[in-house]
């Protein structure tokens, strides 16, 4: 599972540009990276949750797609980020 930011949010407006925008990062994967690295569903959002400095929170995003407690969170710049995660792993 993947997380994106795209630029223009209205390119995934409905369904079929969504679905098209994923067939494409998945392509890119597979030839940059190998069809190894390729995710099985890419979800895109409006901001990936970061700490104030500025770094991912890998360990808080793993936690939430495999329904875990995310621990200490107190370093995180914006909580609705996490929690716009949490909502579409909830809705698969």
């Amino acid at each position: 599972m993947a997380f994106a930011v795209l630029k223009d949010a209205n390119a995934a407006a409905d369904p079929a540009a969504r679905l098209k925008l994923e067939g494409e990062v998945m392509k890119t994967v597979d030839s940059q990276l190998g069809a190894v690295a390729r995710p099985a569903r890419i979800h895109f959002v409006t901001l990936l949750p970061k700490t104030r400095s500025g770094k991912m929170l890998r360990r808080a995003i793993q936690a939430v797609c495999e329904q875990r407690d995310p621990g200490d969170l107190t370093t995180m710049d914006d909580p609705t980020a996490l929690q716009q995660i949490r909502d579409l792993v909830a809705a698969k």
